[in-house]
């Protein structure tokens, strides 16, 4: 089943959400799902993620807008729905649970219609109350008001003492956890303090080192929220204030400290991964950034879509809390490293400088810890292995060529002896024999001759009479199979070439007038069979071909052509194929019959005595040309062995098959491949 056809619904999201493929199953296991959508109604959205999940969604007259959204790695059930709520997060929307069903409504009015306990996710709008015991609920409502979402609540009770909060359920379980940590030991004045150029931890511990760590009597409670960068305070009110002031003086421009971290890759690409931070960190928000790549001379151009659902998940709950990162009207590019435009292209923003280091498949970072520490799961995320794909093809043209001839050719007079006047029947189209050619070789005044090619007999009878018959029957067959293969990772492009490097003539010139010995400039071109593609894996374990094939060969040499001569058969599309599936990419059934009759007027149409002024000839060209296409998904290493094995099989046997042919000249016996292919290194 496809999605609604409507307008704001685009090819590319037809194929990224179709909902049959999505919940697939493999061995029991729940089918993962890759979400790509541009420019798509929330709704259209809404019903999609309803199908996946299983869920029931209501939604809301006022639930409107447009989605952007892509996931690169395939991605849970459960994590497509906490994407989702990421989705409706960013919009201004929240998911509220409604008896066995979810409303879809806006973030003011999920207040009053939140969910309070039960298991939720973080994504969840939930109420939940804080018992408090030494802390009044006005002091805790003054302290965490900031830390509260823009459209939640939080309010006291002074019986029982506690606090009510209505927020994303992550959200009230980290409120919760500093409330649990502030509200223990004895009582005093709770203050929240908050810190713009130094870090929440920092700042926290350097209150610790004066004050004590809360553990000593009359040391005040010291708990940092690195999150929203606040530090909380909790003692006697005298010590809060100090510690106040301690605070204030050492957030100043500069206090916080840059620091450097190398990060090493272990799967990704220190340049690929530097774009995608460049393209998040540019727009606070994005959660897709497109990185093109053509390849030039005639290859393939493709372009990538480098993200990640998680990665989008984690960008949508920037933009709800305060960043340390700055704006994309901030960044500016770093110097690259070395000269010229071969460095490594990085870039800074106000809090952070990430530059690659492509020699050791690293990112260098260097900025405040907070910034640091928000960049780094973005990395992580990206940094995870890609699936590899083995593409297989089959090209198989099977070919017939018959041709049939029979004529006569006369000759009277002087031309019987191949001299300039007498009389001569000749017709053209023939295999290139000629009456003259055949008797020219005759020594004799009566003799017979036979073409070389066994299809045409010569009798001269005296010096005035000569008789050609000419009866050619030719038959040819051919069954020629192909099967290239290659692997690649997915969404990279691979190319595969077998064949020649050919000279062709492209021109000839003469230098200083010197006619005799022109100039002559050539040109190289491959002549073989030539496989391009680019793999991209969606969801469903259906893998999409961008296909660009070629096989061609040299033909005998043709009289009057200028130069060589190639036979070119060629196929350029892009298909969709399931794991393991082979797929035919097109082909061409030809079947040419041609007849041709000559014939002397008149003398022709004589019966019986007519034949032998007559030439016919009839020919049939059969033309069989297919390619088929089988890609082969290789998620992990015992999946590439397992490859890797059976195609080192398939080389032992034909090793083995060609070994049972004798040599026709004595000649040592041929090397044999080892059992294993380890033994080949």
């Amino acid at each position: 089943m496809h999605l609604p056809a409507r307008t704001a619904l685009s090819a590319l999201v037809a194929a990224s959400l179709v909902a049959t493929p999505l919940l697939a199953q493999s061995a029991g296991q729940p089918a993962d799902v890759v979400v790509n959508m541009r420019g798509v109604e929330i709704s259209d959205v809404a019903e999609q993620i309803s199908r996946i999940t299983g869920r029931t969604l209501i939604l809301d007259p006022a639930v409107k807008g447009m989605v952007n959204v892509t996931s690169a790695e395939p991605l849970s059930i459960d994590g497509v729905w906490d994407l989702f709520q990421s989705v409706l997060r960013v919009h201004g929307f929240a998911a509220v649970r409604s008896g066995r069903a979810w409303r879809i409504i806006p973030q003011a009015s999920a207040i009053r219609d939140a969910g309070i306990g039960g298991r939720l996710s973080g994504q969840d709008v939930t109420t939940r109350m804080i018992r408090l015991q030494n802390v009044s609920g006005e002091q805790a409502v003054r302290v965490f008001r900031p830390l509260v979402a823009q459209f939640g609540s939080i309010e006291a009770m002074a019986s029982p003492n506690a606090i009510i909060i209505t927020d994303y359920a992550e959200n009230v379980r980290r409120i919760e956890s500093l409330a649990r940590s502030l509200d223990s030991g004895g009582g005093g004045r709770f203050d929240s303090i908050a810190l713009r150029y130094a870090n929440a931890k920092d700042v926290a511990a350097a209150i610790q080192g004066v004050f004590g760590d809360g553990t000593q009597a009359g040391g005040p409670r010291v708990v940092a929220d690195e999150r929203s960068n606040i530090v909380l305070v909790r003692g006697e009110p005298a010590l809060v204030s100090e510690a106040r002031r301690l605070a204030q003086t050492i957030d100043k421009p500069g206090a916080g400290v840059p620091i450097t971290r190398m990060i090493r890759l272990n799967n990704g690409d220190s340049e690929s991964v530097t774009e995608v931070l460049r393209g998040v960190l540019g727009e606070q928000g994005a959660v897709t950034n497109p990185v093109a790549r053509s390849v030039a001379g005639g290859r393939a151009r493709i372009t990538r879509q480098q993200s990640n659902a998680s990665m989008a998940a984690s960008t949508m709950s920037l933009g709800s809390t305060p960043s340390t990162l700055g704006g994309g009207d901030n960044m500016a590019p770093a110097p690259a490293s070395g000269d010229g435009d071969g460095g490594a292209k990085g870039f800074s923003m106000p809090d952070l400088t990430v530059q690659p280091a492509p020699e050791l498949n690293a990112i260098v970072l260097r900025g405040t810890p907070a910034a640091i520490a928000e960049v780094e799961p973005l990395i992580a995320q990206l940094d995870v292995r890609r699936p590899q794909v083995l593409i297989e093809a089959a090209i198989v043209e099977i070919s017939g060529d018959e041709a049939e001839q029979l004529s006569v050719q006369l000759g009277i007079g002087a031309a019987a002896l191949n001299r300039g006047d007498g009389v001569a029947t000749s017709f053209t189209g023939g295999p290139g024999v000629s009456l003259s050619t055949i008797l020219g070789a005759i020594g004799a005044p009566a003799a017979v001759a036979v073409s070389p090619n066994g299809g045409s007999s010569a009798i001269s009878l005296g010096d005035n009479f000569s008789i050609l018959v000419q009866a050619l029957g030719q038959s040819s067959r051919a069954n020629l199979l192909s099967t290239p293969s290659l692997t690649t990772l997915d969404n990279e492009p691979a190319e595969i070439v077998v064949g020649q490097n050919v000279p062709f003539r492209t021109g000839s010139f003469a230098t200083d007038g010197n006619s005799l010995n022109p100039f002559t400039t050539i040109e190289r071109q491959d002549v073989g069979l030539t496989l391009k593609v680019v793999p991209r894996i969606h969801q469903g374990n259906v893998v999409r071909l961008e296909v660009a094939q070629e096989v061609s060969a040299l033909v005998p040499a043709v009289a009057g052509a200028a130069d060589l001569i190639t036979n070119r058969r060629s196929i350029q599309t892009t298909v969709l194929a399931d794991d393991g599936q082979t797929i035919v990419l097109g082909g061409l059934i030809a079947d040419d019959r041609t007849l041709s009759k000559s014939q002397v007027p008149i003398l022709g149409d004589i019966p019986v005595v007519g034949e032998l002024f007559k030439s016919r000839k009839e020919a049939q060209v059969k033309r069989t040309l297919f390619v088929f296409l089988k890609p082969t998904i290789l998620r992990d290493r015992a999946a590439a062995a397992a490859v890797t094995e059976a195609k080192y099989a398939r080389t032992r046997y034909d090793e083995a098959m060609l070994g049972k042919h004798p040599p026709l000249l004595l000649e040592p016996p041929r090397a044999r491949l080892p059992l294993e292919i380890s033994g080949v290194y």
